[in-house]
């Protein structure tokens, strides 16, 4: 362990660079990286926490000139506290010092709050009076020290009795309930280097430190701990196989804690990877960073999760399983491949709008035939979706992790689809058919009109707001976003489920500008409709801290409201704090960590309206029809149906297609059409609802994809089956 390891618990020297593998995983895509430019210098920053509108953190910075000085072991100014707030757009502005009270001639370091944001722990090296208390070896370990918030000044500094004066006791973190804190601590009963240890508060007195053991602790160093409030640990280690350096894990509590689970890429480099936090709703957070491409040798980072980051593991705590699927697009009426078609793709794990304005009707409800709706809603293709475009034989290849994904097929003259992939269910190829663009009848909802305020540059249909059939005039009713019907009138409330606010902050984050946007464009189309914004917390902390907080959330939503133009007298901020608890979770009362999210929310309430609003929610189109990987492979005769002598001897391993049809006479007609052109061994086949136009089948690929390059010179479009 080098000396500045050991003098401040692994506090990072720049290590040499190594950039990252451009080859993403659905993992990576499905969490976003930002540098947080404005807080990172050339100097250390790193170990944020969570702090009201944005975060504290630590930096080698000069905080005061008072306070420029320099330590000699490691040659940069002693560390201070930082605090960052966040602006409207949710980039953090400028780093001022934290708190004058806290600043010292001696190293400040790691800390947590409790959830009131009242009491803080910080670490700093060990004085006493004002002189530093060295230990045997003659150098100042690093302590935990507590704090109060008294009239705005942190006051009441007090050195916690589980410290020792011979061992560094640092990087504390606080559980949500305050009767937990976890270290990191290179003290006597370690398993070697820093370990994590846990200390228990039961009534004023602190129990003694207790380590968490072989399943989090290696001989190695584990460093910088941060509890959620699910009592997730996550932490740093360079014991646990990892990608390099340091590198971010998590365990479960339990009987015993569960063994140590790598986060992975992109969170992990080949460098060091420390100091991460992620909010109550698992979805953002920061963590620091030596990674190429930073400002200095320590960055802090900010990411966002589509979904939760739990979703990225199963529930053995291992990666999800990522399968490769193909999106075959092709004209329904000619059956060419479609080249060029622009794909683009979300999780709706975390789809929102649907079920708030559903107000958690049951999406599986059928929609009688004749029911006339106000507002159509469509599954929403946010800011975070991915896209990418068909071959030239139609194709479009994606990996995706377990999930349901929406897709939007889009081509110029071609009316746009949007399909729902289920990945667990949904066999590798998935076939598409466009129709030709034809005229709509006017159904009063222009198609940049629907709630999400689309204009078809984010990959949201762009069609009318009619329901698109398929050839068999069905719709799809599934439970991923089927028809429902719904009503808004007078007294109607409805939650905003992406509506997500950082631990102890009521800055509006970026990711709930979705709804916000969402909840503005419906304002903004119906004029007489006013609303009252509720924030809602749930029963743990003090009430009044409840009630303040919820207050100053309800009126940070309603003013990116007033500044997208809407009225501020049609607006309403109401902050409940915990008066309003949905189930058992009162005051004491015990409850997992998902009973107390049900009481955390934002709602809106219909204060008045001139008018009833009926809702209904379909897919712009029908649903992908599957074709079953294993029946195309089968020899059985009932697979065919068609009028060539050879269609019998289509068994072999590489299988030539030229289009796939839902219309037996369209396939009819390519068939003719291929045998007047020479190509004799045609045949169809019938797989599910489709009819397949088989070239031939060749045991040789070599033979096969001559027969392509044939075919393509004939202008005909076609498909390896392999």
């Amino acid at each position: 362990m080098n000396m500045l390891k050991y003098f401040f618990s692994t506090l990072l020297i720049s290590m040499m660079v190594v950039s990252i593998s451009a080859q993403e995983t659905e993992e990576e895509k499905k969490v976003f990286i930002n540098n947080e430019a404005t807080v990172n210098s050339d100097k250390l920053e790193y170990s944020p926490a969570f702090y009201e509108d944005g975060i504290v953190f630590i930096s080698t910075k000069v905080s005061n000139k008072r306070f420029k000085m320099k330590d000699k072991r490691i040659g940069k100014n002693v560390m201070s506290i930082f605090q960052s707030k966040r602006e409207e757009n949710g980039l953090l502005l400028p780093p001022k010092p934290f708190s004058i009270e806290l600043l010292s001639t001696v190293h400040e370091g790691p800390l947590t709050f409790d959830r009131t944001g009242e009491k803080i722990f910080f670490t700093r090296n060990q004085t006493k009076e004002g002189r530093r208390v060295k230990a045997k070896d003659g150098i100042t370990k690093m302590a935990i020290y507590q704090a109060e918030n008294v009239a705005g000044k942190w006051v009441n500094i007090e050195l916690l009795p589980f410290n020792d004066r011979e061992y560094n006791t640092v990087h504390p973190s606080i559980s949500v309930e305050g009767d937990m804190l976890y270290f990191a601590s290179n003290r006597e009963g370690g398993a070697g280097g820093m370990d994590i240890w846990s200390v228990q508060k039961v009534g004023d007195e602190w129990s003694e430190p207790r380590n968490l053991g072989p399943s989090v602790n290696t001989e190695s160093d584990e460093i910088f701990p941060f509890v959620h409030a699910d009592g997730t640990l996550y932490f740093a280690s360079n014991g646990h196989i990892g990608f390099g350096g340091l590198d971010l894990f998590f365990s479960r509590p339990g009987a015993e804690w569960s063994p140590a689970t790598n986060l992975g890429a992109p969170f992990n480099s080949e460098n060091d990877d420390f100091g991460f936090i992620i909010d109550r709703d698992k979805k953002n957070g920061y963590f620091s960073s030596s990674r190429s491409g930073g400002y200095g040798a320590d960055d802090i980072y900010s990411f966002y999760v589509s979904g939760t980051l739990d979703e990225l593991f199963d529930k053995d705590n291992r990666p999800k399983v990522v399968r490769d699927f193909t999106l075959m697009v092709s004209d329904n009426i000619s059956s060419e491949m479609i080249e060029g078609a622009t794909i683009t793709y979300t999780n709706l794990d975390n789809l929102s709008i649907t079920k708030a304005i559903s107000g958690g009707a049951d999406p599986s409800l059928q929609v009688p035939e004749d029911e006339e709706t106000d507002l159509l809603l469509r599954v929403p293709m946010d800011e975070m979706g991915m896209n990418g475009a068909t071959d030239f034989l139609g194709k479009f290849p994606v990996a995706l992790s377990t999930g349901n994904y929406a897709f939007v097929i889009e081509k110029p003259g071609y009316q746009s689809r949007q399909i729902l992939v289920d990945t667990e269910n949904s066999p590798e190829e998935i076939f598409v058919s466009l129709d030709k663009e034809v005229a709509m009848p006017d159904t009063g909802i222009a198609a940049n009109d629907g709630l999400n305020g689309t204009n078809g540059t984010n990959g949201t249909s762009t069609s009318t707001g009619s329901t698109y059939n398929d050839n068999n005039g069905s719709t799809y009713n599934g439970s991923t976003g089927g028809g429902f019907t719904n009503t808004i009138r007078e007294g109607s409330v409805f939650q905003l489920p992406n509506i997500y606010y950082n631990f102890n902050d009521a800055s509006i984050r970026p990711d709930a500008k979705v709804d916000l946007d969402a909840l503005a464009s419906f304002l903004s189309q119906y004029p007489d409709v006013e609303i009252e914004l509720s924030s809602h917390t749930d029963s743990r902390g003090g009430s009044r801290y409840n009630k303040r907080l919820s207050q100053k959330r309800a009126e940070n939503a309603v003013d990116y409201l007033i500044r997208q133009g809407l009225p501020a007298n049609r607006l309403v901020a109401v902050g409940y704090g915990e008066d309003a608890i949905r189930n058992h979770c009162t005051n004491g009362k015990e409850c997992t960590e998902d009973e107390h999210q049900y009481n955390r929310r934002t709602e809106v309430k219909i204060l008045r309206m001139n008018n009833e609003i009926n809702i209904k929610f379909e897919n712009d189109t029908s649903p992908p029809d599957y074709v079953d990987k294993a029946s195309f492979a089968s020899n059985s005769s009932s697979d065919y149906t068609s009028s060539s002598s050879e269609s019998g001897s289509n068994s072999g391993d590489y299988t030539v297609i030229a289009g796939v049809y839902a219309n037996y006479e369209n396939a009819e007609k390519k068939k003719g059409r291929l045998l007047d052109m020479g190509y004799g061994e045609t045949s169809i086949k019938s797989v599910g609802n489709y009819y397949h136009i088989v070239v031939s089948t060749f045991q040789d690929r070599d033979q096969a994809l001559n027969l392509q390059t044939n075919l393509k010179s004939d202008q005909i479009n076609s498909y390896l089956k392999e």
